[in-house]
């Protein structure tokens, strides 16, 4: 499974983000080489990344926490695996909204063998408007999650790989966030669709390719991955049905100091759908511009590009646009939640906290559709 950290969407001006991001990049980021291995690309290094993270958006309002990684060799004689991953992430906002996630990333035998494991809780309480031709649906509710992953994967033959895992995810709503009559529409609204606490577990296959140069920010090369999975009662899932992502990612260096990025990702699911288990557009990888969460549907397609410029020593910039759709639910007031198009254009900024990984903090404004903008604070490259 791909690691792409999380984004937030900061209505900041360009002013107070960048001067935060320049507070951040002179003080924040803290580096366990010295200076002097820093200033290299070096897989071989270990290397121990500390990134504070400050959030303000209309989820969570103003969220404090930070992210904490930790780049390793498995075996420091392999000299074709690319460097493990250990993190944990952590954020608790004045909403009362939180996430919290240890997480770790592996590959090991000459890049033969890859694996992946996450778990932790979130709650994240929404405030979502719907436009509705003359009326706005308005939606108050806490999403309550705990959740595991775990995927391992073998090299077949060439650069294919085939794997398995494992995804088991526990959710909860709550209406106690906004006025009386707001958390009573809500729960109204949620019982008229059938939407209710639920636990999913599924097993699946995961098979891909993948050839490109560095996966943490690669500057060339091609992977796709599609990952099948079954949610059956004899797993424990309380819905049985079936699932699938993907994504397709390619990069090519146009010139030195010049990469552009392709990337298609989405996902489709059939039978017994529970509302949790809908493709959420802006989560993962998905276009900017939009809010997490907030358009979702059983099916699910984003397709994006991405120039990325290095400027000048550790800063750069990006231009990115795309467009996607979320659409399949039922009829009966779900509906509300999936659009047909939702395209989005923006610009970034970045500053490599760390040139012996090639790990870049970055600042983002993306532009949607319906009045859907932001600014974005986070760590990697969307794709």
């Amino acid at each position: 499974m791909e690691i792409f950290f999380q984004e937030f969407k900061v209505p900041f001006s360009w002013r107070e983000c960048l001067t935060f991001l320049l507070l951040l990049t002179g003080t924040g980021a803290l580096g366990q080489q010295d200076k002097e291995i820093d200033t290299t690309f070096n897989e071989a290094s270990s290397t121990f990344l500390a990134v504070p993270l400050v959030t303000n958006s209309p989820t969570m309002d103003t969220g404090f926490g930070g992210l904490g990684m930790y780049f390793f060799k498995v075996d420091k004689q392999d000299t074709e695996s690319p460097p493990s991953l250990a993190s944990l992430y952590a954020i608790y906002s004045t909403n009362k909204s939180y996430i919290f996630t240890p997480f770790g990333r592996f590959f090991w035998n000459e890049d033969r063998n890859r694996a992946f494991i996450s778990f932790g809780t979130s709650r994240v309480n929404y405030n979502l408007t719907y436009d509705e031709q003359e009326d706005d649906l308005r939606l108050v509710y806490s999403e309550i999650r705990s959740f595991v992953t775990a995927e391992y994967s073998r090299k077949i033959i060439g650069e294919f790989y085939l794997g398995i895992l494992y995804l088991g995810t526990k959710t909860k709503y709550k209406f106690d966030q906004g006025t009386d009559a707001e958390n009573d529409f809500t729960r109204e609204f949620f019982i008229q669709n059938g939407i209710t606490d639920n636990f999913v577990s599924s097993l699946g296959l995961n098979f891909s390719f993948d050839n490109r140069d560095y996966p943490y920010n690669p500057s060339r090369g091609f992977t796709f991955s599609i990952r099948p999975k079954l949610n059956a009662g004899w797993l424990g899932s309380e819905n049985n049905y079936v699932d699938t992502d993907y994504e397709i990612s390619y990069f090519k260096s146009l010139k030195e100091d010049l990469i552009l990025g392709l990337n298609v990702s989405g996902g489709f699911a059939s039978g017994d759908v529970p509302f949790d288990g809908y493709q959420m557009y802006g989560v993962r990888n998905n276009l900017r511009g939009y809010e997490a969460g907030k358009y979702k549907g059983r099916n699910m397609i984003a397709s994006q590009a991405e120039l990325r410029w290095r400027i000048y020593n550790s800063w750069g910039a990006v231009f990115f646009g795309g467009t996607g759709s979320v659409w399949g639910n039922e009829n009966n007031g779900e509906e509300e939640f999936e659009r047909k198009w939702l395209p989005s254009a923006g610009l970034g900024l970045r500053y490599m906290v760390s040139k012996a990984k090639r790990i870049n903090i970055r600042l983002d404004y993306a532009l949607g559709v319906d009045g859907n903008q932001g600014i974005y604070f986070g760590v990697m490259e969307a794709f």
